[in-house]
Order: structure tokens, then C-alpha cells, then sequence
């Protein structure tokens, strides 16, 4: 008798198709909404059926197409005649590199720290941790504003700026984790087996801590947009004629009443996009977390 196509699935491809049909309805439309935002970031120069800065003031503040608009401007066009549907997917294209980058950023600097402080303790860890302290007891938008009033606000410098968000959420998260992970047996284990500490933590610790520290990538990355967007409403991030969200909400702010197009395409994606990487970020803690994931039956 001949084996039918489900007699032939591997038990590893049968277990990735059950957790898949246990993947919840909202963490599908979440990953699809993320994968949307990025292959709209990665295409923005083929999909956009504008250019971010081409301007046509003879259409200036024309409403969307569904509100009886040129059906040329699917979301209407700004005080300048730009395409809004245009400015929204290259707006997106920035927010998104801007939080990626800055998540990058902050993730490696404040891990790095956090394990140095866990190994060398003393001196280092003390310097560590005051810096920690300082730039938790600071806004950090009070900052941002102070180096990018003084310095100039070049995109390269905005990154940067922006990059140095969270990091002390990081060293302290994995200071900790760290220091118990040392507490643990198999590290103490390995440890006098008389290999290199930096083997240790890279192969061994690294691994076990990471479920914590992808979370809190979720956690920041939302935060970096919102953090964008704030200095770009202010005028201290990207500059026109350039774009952004946050460049989005702030031209719009004074045309709310009278052409809210301009402003509100670019508040639903910031805050689909929040919600979005929230959700999955807690999705993800609890798979990758052990002490939380239910009992296989």
C-alpha cells in the first residue's frame, strides 16, 4: 500500500506545522503588518508611485481618492502638492532604518558593558553602573535635544544620538543575568575546565540570557520610533526635504482641521507598527522563555 503525502512528514515538520496552526490570529496580522513595513522600506524607490520631494502645486491639498480626490493621489497630496502616499512608504523607510539602527546600537553597547561589569566587577563595574545611573536619572529626550541643539542635527549625528537610547537598560539587564548565570553550576563548570571566559560567555551564557534580551529589543525598538518621532515633530531629527514620520506628523499639525490626510496616515503606521512589534515581543517571551511556556501535554 502506497504512503500518502501525511505518512511521509518528518515528526520535526509535523511539530513546526502543529505550533504553526497554534500561532495566534493577532501575532499573523502582526508579522504581516511588519513584513508589509518592510518590504515597503526595501522598495520604497520601485513602489512609490512618486517621489518623496516632487512637488505639483497645482494639486496642493488635493483630499484622498476615496473622499473624491484626484484618483492620481490615493491619499491626497500635502500643502506642497506631494504625493502623501508617496511621502508615507519613503517615511516609513526612514523610521524603520532610524529604530533599527538605534536598537543596534544600544542593544551591543549596553550588552557589551553589562558583561564587562559582570566579569571584572571592582572598579569597572562601579564606573559601569555610574554611568548606568546618570543616564537613567536624565531624560533622555532632554539630552537628545541638548546634543542635537548644539551639534547640528545631521542625519549622521541623529543616528548616533538616537542609538545611545536604552543602552543602560541593556548593561543593567545583563549585568544581572550574567552574574546568575555565573552563580550556575555549568558555567562554574566549564569555568574550570580552563576555558577562555570569552568562550564562556559567547558560547555558553550568551545563549541562556537571550530570550530576556530579545524581548527587551521589542521593548526598545518601539520606543526609538516614538523617540524619532518626537524630535522630528520638533524640528531636531530629519530634515526636509527628507522624510519621516515623525517629519509627517509635525507638517501636518497645522493642517489637522482642514487636511488631516496629511498627518494621520502617518499616526496609524506609527502606531500599528508599535503595537505590532509589542505584541510579537511578548509572543516571543513567552516561547523562548522555558519557565513560561505551558507544559507540552
Amino acid at each position: 500500500m502506497s504512503a500518502t503525502p501525511a505518512d511521509t512528514v518528518s515528526p520535526a515538520d509535523a511539530d513546526a506545522q502543529r505550533r504553526f496552526r497554534r500561532l495566534p490570529v493577532v501575532i499573523v496580522l502582526c508579522a504581516a503588518w511588519l513584513l508589509l513595513c518592510a518590504v515597503l522600506a526595501i522598495g520604497a524607490d520601485w513602489i512609490a508611485p512618486y517621489g518623496y520631494a516632487e512637488q505639483s502645486l497645482l494639486h496642493r491639498l488635493q483630499p484622498p481618492a476615496f473622499l473624491g480626490g484626484d484618483p492620481a493621489y490615493l491619499l491626497g497630496t500635502d500643502g506642497l502638492g506631494r504625493d502623501v502616499l508617496s511621502r508615507l512608504i519613503f517615511a516609513m523607510r526612514a523610521s524603520i532604518l532610524i529604530a533599527f539602527c538605534g536598537t543596534l546600537i544600544g542593544s551591543t553597547i549596553g550588552t557589551v558593558l553589562g558583561f564587562l561589569a559582570a566579569h571584572f566587577r571592582g572598579w569597572v563595574e562601579d564606573a559601569i553602573m555610574l554611568m548606568v545611573d546618570f543616564q537613567a536619572a536624565m531624560p533622555f529626550l532632554i539630552i537628545a535635544l541638548a546634543i542635537l541643539a548644539f551639534f547640528g542635527n545631521s542625519f549622521g549625528l541623529f543616528l548616533v544620538v538616537v542609538g545611545f537610547h536604552g543602552w543602560e537598560v541593556y548593561a543593567r539587564l545583563t549585568r544581572g543575568l550574567v552574574l546568575q548565570a555565573n552563580a550556575k553550576g555549568y558555567a562554574f563548570a566549564i569555568r574550570t575546565l580552563g576555558v577562555h571566559p570569552l568562550r564562556i560567555y559567547v558560547r555558553h551564557v550568551l545563549p541562556n540570557i537571550l530570550s530576556v534580551l530579545v524581548v527587551q529589543v521589542t521593548l526598545n525598538f518601539p520606543e526609538i520610533i516614538l523617540l524619532e518621532t518626537s524630535l522630528s515633530f520638533l524640528g531636531l531629527g530629519v530634515q526636509p526635504p527628507q522624510t519621516s514620520l515623525g517629519l509627517m506628523l509635525g507638517e501636518g499639525r497645522n493642517y489637522i482641521a482642514t487636511a488631516w490626510w496629511m498627518a494621520i496616515p502617518a499616526g496609524i503606521a506609527i502606531f500599528l507598527t508599535t503595537l505590532s512589534v509589542s505584541l510579537i515581543g511578548d509572543w516571543l517571551r513567552d516561547r523562548l522563555d522555558p519557565t513560561l511556556r505551558p507544559a507540552e501535554q
